[in-house]
């Protein structure tokens, strides 16, 4: 798992859940993402962790809904940044 994911766990999620949100987020694989891309896989990961805001459900369930199209997250968590951009 990517250093930069790992420290977001760390800060976001209390020690008992880590390992769970780590075990989820590499559930999600290369095989998820379009062309197989390390760029895609990282930032649906990142996205994930993003929008979950430290909640393991929705690690779990943004998880899943990642693996049926993984840009969907992507798009949830722009939008999310955008609205408190403005």
């Amino acid at each position: 798992m990517d250093q930069e994911i790992l420290d977001i766990i760390n800060k976001d999620f209390a020690l008992d859940f880590r390992e769970s949100v780590i075990k989820e987020l590499s559930s999600l694989e290369l095989k998820h993402v379009m062309a197989e891309s390390e760029y895609n896989l990282k930032n649906t990961r990142m996205s994930i962790l993003y929008i979950a805001k430290g909640n393991v459900d929705e690690v779990i369930e943004l998880t899943k809904r990642a693996k049926i199209d993984f840009r969907d997250i992507i798009m949830w968590a722009t939008q999310e940044k955008k609205s408190k951009d403005t």
